[in-house]
């Protein structure tokens, strides 16, 4: 079978791309040679990237905790928290609203929580299977829903918590 030889000057240049200003500018491994630096956080995509990769990893870092893990004898979460917790973030992923934190729950579960300024929002999923939605700040009165066990259910919850980390 023949080799493909691909050699590295007939390569395009590896390309980022950053708003400068009021023009999106592309920047290029040859730009970046000639000293134009590019800075990961300043790009809505790379800081939902890493917000999701952390999202992950703590979801992940729920899987060895024990009960009682938070010194008050709470409930680790279970394998179906895990799941539903999974369920949303992949969820997340695709409507692209990366949570500030995932954390485990007191109540025993999994708590995705999203903040801008002073409002915040979170999905709690249980052990029992039970998934509730909330949003608050400190303009007024919070507002707490269940949500059935149904994609399109989290799909209008998540529209409804962009709806108000926006305002």
């Amino acid at each position: 079978m023949p080799q493909l030889a691909i050699h590295p000057e007939s390569r395009p240049p590896f390309g980022l791309y950053q708003d400068f200003e009021r023009h999106d500018e592309s920047i290029t491994a040859r730009t970046s040679a000639l000293g134009v630096r590019f800075d990961f956080r300043e790009s809505a995509f790379w800081s939902n990237e890493v917000r999701f990769s952390d999202a992950w990893k703590r979801l992940r870092n729920t899987t060895t905790l024990a009960d009682g893990w938070d010194t008050y004898q709470a409930e680790a979460p279970n394998a179906i928290a895990h799941d539903l917790a999974q369920r949303v973030l992949t969820t997340l992923e695709g409507a692209w609203l990366a949570p500030a934190r995932v954390l485990p729950s007191a109540e025993g579960g999994i708590a995705i929580s999203f903040v801008a300024g002073d409002r915040r929002a979170e999905i709690e999923v249980y052990n029992t299977g039970e998934v509730v939605a909330a949003t608050y700040s400190s303009r007024g009165e919070p507002a707490v829903w269940e949500l059935r066990d149904t994609e399109d259910a989290l799909k209008t919850a998540i529209a409804s918590i962009r709806v108000h980390l926006a305002d």
